[in-house]
């Protein structure tokens, strides 16, 4: 009995705590009303002096492919060509998640700020661009340095602090404005995105970025395979060479009446065939490691296949400064709120 009567007392107290709080807060309309008020102010401004965000979003599938040698491969291994190296260069380089480095790597990134903005020789770089855009190129000039990259060709002659500068225009935009990420965390579409305050540098920007990476990734997985299907048609040439001379041979040594009483006069001729059928054994496997070659090369050469790309007009993802006003009142409210428990509760 008595402990029911205890409970009844406990929970009345509660009900009376919070009614007196909510009766507080009542009285407590113009310290509510003032913050709210005055962090919908502050959004407003915020929303007026916010730069425009520009967002640019390529996706592209990603199709990683590998060739087998098979039996061909001992065969040209017999003749020092290491054939099955042309399914395992590079193997693996843009897998998993590797590819999320490489498009933001130094040596792409650079690569492409350093491209022109459009085809003619006069354009300025995209480089140039983001100087222009985002202030720094006028904050230079007011230290008493000039910075152009326009007269510069593939990265070729910079200077010290042209570099310093490109490597800190790289290292803010890979920090900020340059994100690469899965579609899916398990599958393998990949997404490019470029958020800058100018939509063209954004749109150019995220276009070349994957243009450049195809570049990159064809020339890394098919450069030892190019190699070895150049080194065996130059094996192959030579052995054509040498199988046309032993067939010249062959020929001006056939005798028409060779003479019955001396068989020795048949003996180069016998020779010199001999060598033709075992050059040309040779060049036979040679042809048939030289076609595996092109083949693997083929079929091992890598697929990106773009799926979405921006387009113009690219959309604004400034937030509306109705929304900005909204969030801010209700940041208002809740401080107000939190600041009426603590007077509520230190009196």
């Amino acid at each position: 009995m008595n402990m029911n009567n205890h409970k009844t007392a406990v929970l009345s107290d509660v009900i009376n705590a919070i009614q007196g709080y909510f009766s507080f807060v009542l009285g407590q309309k113009k310290l509510l009303g003032s913050l709210m008020l005055s962090a919908a102010l502050l959004a407003m401004v915020y929303g007026f002096f916010q730069s425009p965000k520009y967002e640019a979003t390529t996706t592209f599938v990603l199709e990683e492919k590998s060739a087998s040698g098979g039996g061909l491969a001992g065969l040209a291994s017999q003749f020092g060509f290491d054939v099955n190296s042309l399914s395992g260069a590079g193997a693996g380089l843009f897998s998993g998640d590797n590819i999320l480095d490489i498009v933001k790597s130094r040596v792409i990134v650079e690569k492409v700020l350093l491209s022109k903005v459009d085809s003619t020789s006069k354009s300025v770089t995209l480089a140039d661009l983001y100087l222009d855009f985002t202030g720094l190129g006028k904050k230079l000039i007011k230290k008493g340095t000039a910075v152009n990259f326009s007269q510069i060709e593939n990265g070729k002659g910079t200077s010290p602090l042209q570099d310093s500068v490109l490597f800190a225009i790289y290292d803010k935009i890979t920090k900020n404005n340059i994100t690469v990420d899965r579609v899916n965390k398990k599958g393998s579409i990949f997404k490019i995105t470029t958020i800058t305050d100018n939509a063209i540098f954004s749109k150019t920007m995220t276009d070349r970025l994957l243009f450049e990476t195809t570049k990159y990734y064809v020339n890394i997985k098919t450069n030892s395979a190019s190699e070895n299907v150049q080194r065996l048609q130059r094996r192959a040439d030579s052995l054509s060479a040498i199988l046309n001379t032993k067939s010249y041979n062959a020929a001006a040594y056939q005798i028409l009446d060779p003479n019955v009483a001396y068989k020795s006069m048949s003996v180069p001729g016998e020779l010199s065939q001999r060598d033709k059928t075992i050059v040309y054994s040779i060049y036979a496997e040679v042809i048939k490691n030289l076609e595996m070659g092109r083949m693997s090369l083929v079929s091992q050469t890598p697929i990106i296949q773009l799926l979405d790309q921006p387009k113009y007009p690219l959309i604004d993802q400034r937030k509306s400064i109705l929304f900005l006003m909204a969030v801010g009142a209700m940041i208002g409210l809740f401080i107000g709120l939190m600041a009426s428990v603590y007077i509520y509760t230190d009196k």
